[in-house]
């Protein structure tokens, strides 16, 4: 059974106890008025028609939407896929094939506003403070002011398509198709230095204290310092493209071409673990730290939810038709984009 599937069910279930309660307390109404009527005893109101909140308590359970369950689909009609998103409190911003930045409230699940400026794909997004900065096939990354939705300034110097963007403080990092990771300064919009050594499209990166991480279609992740910019280390044991990295505490996870997602202990630079269950590329990964769960999603269109310690798969997400190239976590909620131009919205 698909979660979609689950959900419609639980949905009639709810449905149908509300009018069962709603005809025994209809029926309790009507039995009263009648004895009312011969002078006798009225029957004993139950307390759950009275009192809301007892309701709540007795069947709150029941009522309450299941953990890993679709609760929003945020559809974009005749427009490109979605291949990234980015969260900034109750807003959450996508980049498509459309070559439009969509920004959707995450309380109404509502468009809110479409910002327009790329010519081609816009392939990732990073937020810092009132500013986002979007990467696309052109060989450019712009910047928007959040609050206005105006474009502020761009950075040119890729030789090609950005694909992966991350910052701190006041430097942007972003890697391309030429090979290259460039680090720019924010306050000034200068290029800073240039980082070389993949041998092959930049598909990812991550950042985690003063290591800059980078995934390859040359089957490597490299670890770069940040205040040096040399590189201190590769992490080899893919057997195809990294497409995707994410990172907590000293665990970094990567996923690949070849289905795996790996884990690798951050200061030996050893691999952990494997995860394996899906049967398509693993295309993008989120950490929800305060619940020790990973998320991953595939070109086999499912999402899968996997423990950190133990490394168990919890579950399995479906409802998108195409591969699912995307995925925020806020709070509760998980956002998750894909070529079947859906952002889906999860408990989780």
């Amino acid at each position: 059974m698909t979660h979609s599937t689950q959900m419609n069910n639980i949905i009639e279930e709810r449905y149908q106890f509300c009018i069962w309660m709603y005809r025994i307390k209809k029926e309790t109404d009507k039995r009263n008025k009648e004895k009312g009527e011969r002078g006798e005893k009225n029957l004993v109101y139950v307390d759950i028609f009275a009192i809301p909140s007892h309701l709540k308590l007795l069947f709150g359970g029941f009522l309450k939407t299941p953990q890993y369950t679709q609760i929003a689909n945020l559809k974009r009609v005749n427009t490109g896929g979605v291949n990234c998103l980015t969260l900034h409190e109750n807003k959450l911003y996508s980049g498509s094939f459309d070559e439009t930045i969509r920004v959707w409230n995450t309380e109404t699940n509502k468009q809110i506003a479409n910002m327009i400026g790329h010519t081609s794909y816009v392939f990732c997004l990073t937020l810092h403070e009132n500013k986002l900065y979007s990467g696309s096939v052109g060989g450019y990354i712009r910047i928007w002011n959040i609050e206005t939705y105006e474009e502020i300034s761009s950075f040119e110097g890729h030789a090609g398509a950005v694909r992966c963007l991350d910052i701190h403080d006041n430097k942007l990092y972003s890697g391309g198709i030429d090979e290259t990771i460039r680090v720019w300064n924010t306050d000034t919009y200068q290029e800073i230095a240039i980082l070389r050594g993949h041998l092959s499209y930049v598909y990812c990166l991550t950042l985690h204290e003063n290591k800059l991480y980078s995934g390859s279609a040359d089957e490597t992740i490299r670890v770069w310092n940040t205040d040096t910019y040399q590189e201190i280390a590769i992490l080899r044991g893919h057997t195809g493209r990294v497409y995707c990295l994410a990172i907590h505490e000293n665990t970094l996870y990567s996923g690949n071409h070849d289905t795996t997602i790996n884990i690798w202990n951050t200061e030996t630079h050893e691999e952990i673990a494997i995860l394996r269950g899906h049967t398509g590329y693993v295309m993008c990964l989120a950490i929800h730290e305060k619940r020790n769960i990973l998320v991953s999603g595939s070109s086999d269109d499912t999402i899968r939810i996997w423990n950190t310690e133990t490394y168990e798969e919890i579950a399995i997400l479906r409802g998108h038709t195409e591969s699912v190239y995307c995925l925020g976590i806020h709070k509760n909620k998980l956002y998750s984009g894909s070529v079947d131009k859906t952002i889906r919205v999860w408990k989780i």
